[in-house]
């Protein structure tokens, strides 16, 4: 045989071979399997909040806190929530936040002052209750305070 023969049959070889080895590779363990039955609440990474109080009015400077964090702070510019004082009764809408859990939610509501100057704790709660509504498509984690 001559030498671009044997080259040939080189070559095909290897790619035959390399083939034959991809194709039968076990599927990859780094894939995440989905349950396409999974419709529920509990499959939601995130999902809208609303937070009413009921029978009383934030505080007109108010600090939101949750788990330990600052969602709003009204004594700041530029925040990306705000409190909707035009209802009846007064709410939070946080759009896409994180899943909560049962017994794992605290909030903390602080009174700024009217000047930024004070902190005064309006509302604390280690435990906060809340439910899960429904409305057209639109699923939603409802907290009254």
């Amino acid at each position: 045989m001559d030498m671009s023969k044997t080259l040939y049959l080189v070559v095909m070889g290897s790619l035959l071979f390399g083939a034959i080895s991809c194709g039968n590779r076990p599927e990859s363990k780094s894939r995440k399997t989905v349950n396409p039955v999974c419709s529920g609440v509990g499959c939601l990474s995130s999902i809208s909040w609303k937070l009413l109080l009921e029978g009383r009015s934030f505080p007109s400077k108010s600090r939101i806190d949750i788990n330990g964090t600052t969602i709003l702070n009204e004594c700041v510019s530029k925040q990306k929530y705000l409190i909707d004082r035009s209802t009846a009764p007064e709410s939070l809408v946080l759009p896409d936040f994180t899943m909560p859990k049962r017994g794992e939610l605290a909030i903390d509501v602080i009174d700024m002052g009217d000047d930024c100057a004070q902190e005064s704790t309006f509302f604390s709660d280690d435990n906060v209750d809340f439910e899960f509504t429904k409305s057209g498509d639109t699923n939603e984690v409802l907290i009254v305070l």
